[in-house]
């Protein structure tokens, strides 16, 4: 078996096992299942490459000074502001189960998934409308969103 052919089915072994306890450490939120990134429409991919250029400027950031119950009221009340709703998707970080579709509760979900998933966010409106992407950068936290192109 090539190096790489092995390489490959070690990471899926790998993210298969975390696949199956992230949704327990995501308690709180309703996960729906695993999407792919060909279940995305092709504008998240392409708006998520341009937000993490260096020369990207933010919608919005707070500092890290701020403490984690700001931040995340702030990260909640940014995604509410873009549309975002409660049924979305997360990005993983993996690349066999690269999407999770959730239903997020009212409020309280940005402590859950922080916890989960870490600081750099990206969230997905499950309808393909919306992206609100947040990065942990050395001072602060940087928000970032964009909405589906229109349909001509």
């Amino acid at each position: 078996m090539p190096s790489e052919e092995l390489r490959l089915r070690l990471q899926e072994t790998r993210e298969r096992k975390e696949s199956e306890v992230l949704p327990g450490r995501l308690a709180g939120v309703r996960c729906l299942g695993y999407r792919q990134a060909a279940d995305l429409p092709d504008w998240i991919p392409a708006k998520i490459g341009e937000f993490t250029r260096t020369d990207s400027v933010p919608a919005t950031a707070i500092s890290e000074e701020a403490g984690p119950e700001r931040v995340n009221a702030w990260l909640e009340a940014f995604a509410h502001g873009q549309g975002l709703g409660t049924h979305v998707l997360l990005r993983t970080g993996m690349a066999f189960f690269p999407w999770l579709e959730c239903q997020l509760p009212e409020s309280g979900w940005a402590t859950i998934v922080r916890g989960a998933l870490g600081d750099d966010l990206f969230v997905a409106s499950a309808d393909g409308n919306v992206l609100v992407v947040v990065f942990a950068e050395e001072y602060d936290y940087q928000g970032f969103a964009a909405h589906a192109p229109e349909k001509r």
